[in-house]
Order: C-alpha cells, then sequence, then structure tokens
C-alpha cells in the first residue's frame, strides 16, 4: 500500500481504473436488478371491523366480566373464522395456491400465514383490566394486490356471518335452556306439592294446632282414668264384690271403661311419640319444595333475560360487528423492499470494484509518479521528463477522459433511474 500515498495517487489510478471499476459496478448493479426482478412482490391490505356496544345494557355484571366475555366472543369468532372448513372454501372461490401443487393443510397453512385478525385497543387505556377492544384489523399479505384485497373483505364477511350466527344461536340456546329448565322445575314444584297435600293427610298431626289438641286431650283422659280407677277403688273398698251383685257389675263396667281410656291413651301417646319423625320428614319436603321454588325465581329471571336479548337481537340493539373501511387494493407494495437490494448490490458491487482495482493496480509493476519512483527504488529522483503530447493526443485524451466520466454519470443515472422507478 505504499504505492497510494496521497489522494492525488489513488484519484489517478481511479482515473486510470475507470473502466474496470465501472464495468464492475454495472455489472454488479445488473445482477441486483435481476434478482431484484425475480422477487414476487408482496402487497398489504387492511380491513376494519368496529364493535358496536350495545344501545341497551342489561343485567349487572360488572366491566371486567363484560371485557371478559367480549374477549371470549372475539376469540370465538377468529377462530370458526380460521377454521379449515372456512379457509378451504376461500381458497377454493379464489383459487389460492391453484399451481402450486401443494396439499388442502400446506394451502391452509399459507393462508393463515397470511391473514390474521388483531383485536384493536386504546394504547392510553390499554393497561386497564375492563377496557375492551373497539375494533378488529383483518390484514392479508398477498403476491396480488386485487386478491389481496378480495380476501381481506371475504374474511370479513366471514367474521360478519360468524358473529351474527354466535350470537342468534347463542340467544336461542339460552332461551331454549331455561324454558326447558322452567318446565322441568314446574313438574318437580306440581309433584311434590301433591306428595306434600298427600302427607299431610295421612298425617293430620302436623298440621297446626293438632299437636296441643292432642296433649290436651291425652290429659283429659289420663284424669278420665283416674277417677275411674279411684271409683273402682272406693267401690271395692267394702271387700271384693260379686260379680252378680249390683257393685260387681258396676265395677265390672267401670275395668271395662278404664281399658277402653288406656287403650286410647296408649295410641294418643304412640301418635306423640312419633311426631318428631313426621315433622322431620315434613320439614324435609318443605326444604325440597323451597329449593325449587328457589331454583324456579332463578330459571324465570334468566328467562326473561334471555327474551330480552333475544328482543334486542330482532332490533339490532345488542352489541354487533359493522365495516368501518373495507380492503382496497394496495398501490405498493410492502415487500421486497427493491431500493434497500439494489442500494445493498450497488455497495457490494464498489466495493469489489475498489478491490479489484487495488490489487490490478498492486500486481502491476508499473511506476506512475516521480514520488512512487522513489519509494519503490529508494533513489532520488534528479530530474522528471513530462509526457509531450501533441495536440491530436491531447484531444484523444480529453474525448476518452469524458468518455469514462461520460459512462460514471450514465452508470449512476441509470442506477439512480431504477431505483427511482422500482422504488420500495
Amino acid at each position: 500500500m505504499d504505492r497510494f500515498q496521497s489522494l492525488g495517487e489513488v484519484l489517478s489510478m481511479l482515473r486510470r481504473r475507470a473502466l474496470l471499476w465501472v464495468s464492475v459496478i454495472a455489472f454488479g448493479v445488473l445482477i441486483s436488478l435481476v434478482y431484484v426482478l425475480s422477487l414476487p412482490r408482496e402487497y398489504e391490505t387492511s380491513a376494519t371491523i368496529q364493535i358496536e356496544q350495545p344501545t341497551i345494557q342489561t343485567g349487572e355484571s360488572s366491566r371486567g366480566s363484560l371485557n371478559a366475555e367480549m374477549l371470549q366472543k372475539l376469540q370465538i369468532v377468529e377462530q370458526r373464522v380460521m377454521a379449515r372448513d372456512n379457509l378451504l372454501a376461500i381458497i377454493e372461490k379464489f383459487g389460492l395456491y391453484r399451481n402450486a401443487g401443494l396439499s388442502d393443510l400446506q394451502k391452509v397453512d399459507l393462508l393463515r400465514r397470511a391473514a390474521r385478525v388483531q383485536h384493536i385497543t386504546n394504547p392510553q387505556l390499554r393497561w386497564r383490566q375492563d377496557i375492551s377492544p373497539s375494533a378488529l384489523l383483518v390484514t392479508v399479505r398477498m403476491t396480488d394486490a386485487a386478491l389481496a384485497a378480495n380476501v381481506a373483505n371475504e374474511l370479513v364477511n366471514n367474521v360478519l356471518d360468524q358473529e351474527e350466527a354466535s350470537r342468534s344461536a347463542r340467544v336461542r340456546e339460552t332461551l331454549d335452556f331455561f324454558d326447558s329448565e322452567e318446565r322441568r322445575i314446574s313438574a318437580a314444584i306440581f309433584t311434590l306439592e301433591a306428595e306434600i297435600a298427600e302427607f299431610k293427610r295421612e298425617n293430620a298431626v302436623i298440621l297446626p294446632g293438632s299437636v296441643e289438641s292432642l296433649r290436651t286431650r291425652l290429659t283429659d283422659l289420663q284424669e278420665i282414668e283416674l277417677e275411674v280407677q279411684r271409683q273402682i277403688l272406693s267401690l271395692q273398698d267394702g271387700g271384693q264384690a260379686e260379680a252378680s251383685t249390683i257393685r260387681g257389675q258396676r265395677v265390672a263396667r267401670l275395668a271395662e271403661e278404664r281399658a277402653l281410656y288406656q287403650l286410647e291413651i296408649s295410641g294418643l301417646e304412640a301418635q306423640l311419640a312419633a311426631t318428631p319423625a313426621i315433622e322431620q320428614a315434613f320439614s324435609k319436603l318443605q326444604r325440597q319444595l323451597g329449593k325449587l321454588e328457589d331454583q324456579y325465581e332463578a330459571v324465570t329471571i334468566g328467562k326473561a333475560q334471555a327474551e330480552m336479548n333475544q328482543m334486542l337481537e330482532a332490533n339490532r340493539k345488542s352489541d354487533s360487528f359493522a365495516v368501518l373501511e373495507v380492503a382496497l387494493p394496495p398501490d405498493w407494495p410492502i415487500a421486497p423492499s427493491r431500493k434497500k437490494i439494489l442500494a445493498t448490490g450497488g455497495m457490494l458491487s464498489a466495493a469489489m470494484a475498489l478491490t479489484l482495482v487495488f490489487l490490478a493496480e498492486m500486481r502491476s509493476p508499473v511506476i506512475w509518479t516521480r514520488g512512487q519512483l522513489e519509494r519503490q527504488l529508494r533513489l532520488r529522483a534528479v530530474a522528471a521528463i513530462p509526457v509531450i503530447e501533441t495536440r491530436r493526443s491531447r484531444r484523444n485524451r480529453r474525448i476518452l477522459s469524458l468518455a469514462k466520466i461520460g459512462t460514471v454519470l450514465a452508470a449512476a443515472t441509470a442506477l439512480a433511474g431504477i431505483a427511482l422507478k422500482f422504488g420500495r
């Protein structure tokens, strides 16, 4: 590198080797241009779906639960739109990847990579947990601008159809569920009420006031029995009465009466002893009835809510999706960046051209300047004889210089024109 000790020597070298480095740069730019033109252009377009909040709020759900419900709904819709059968229908409709020789699964995978659905949320409120997405962005990236727009709009239509079908099916299924539950619980309540009425008929002792009346009757019977026993004892104080006598007949009659009272007392005591078990069974039936009534009330409230949602859906007052912006064919491709590729190719070509020029100059034994002579031979030059040019040779040298400069300018202009024409 000791042959180039000044900027003038470098510029002189570039003038002498102009044809070499211009040719290398031009060839490199040409190769870069061919490579760039061989790359497929990719166009990206988007459509926006606005999520309209319900104009009439129902229920007492918190904002957090509403946001979770909205996110779950959006996820379900996105999964249905990106389902394999749905994407295969789009591929068949627009003839995507027809000549690629791919299987259906490979085509679906390519379309899933080319299309995406994003949730749009206010960036300033993204930290809040109770903020629902305000829109959906459906983006499609393909090698054909019009096809990308058509596929994006088709996905938007699918999103709308899937959301409407999902919402209608959800409302209908909810209403059907509450209808069936209402009929089931009503039948259970009717059966249990009949069972309670039969239980009351079979066990009258559990009726209000029955236990007190039984205890009163038992006390009265016990007092009567004691009175009969006292009469029997008073009649037997005078000795054992003959059965044929009047006293004996009266004692026998009183004994029979006492036996009847004792039998009735035993029955009353048995009824009173069985009262706790009967009351326990009756309380169990009452608890079952109360539980069914609570379930019926909850089902009634849920059914009213479902009917309200059905009316809101019929009147389009519930939350729904609306197309805010349709997808349009983009004017410019998003990839590849031809300007960057051409610039990279030009810089690599320039670096290679300079490398070749320096290698060619280093391999050449020609000494061009007085300084090179002194550095190479380590001798001081006594005199330097300048090149004597005739008028014709001077004119030819200038013409050659202008041709070289024109070639460089033409190459630079061509590179700039190519970059501007095939920009982006």
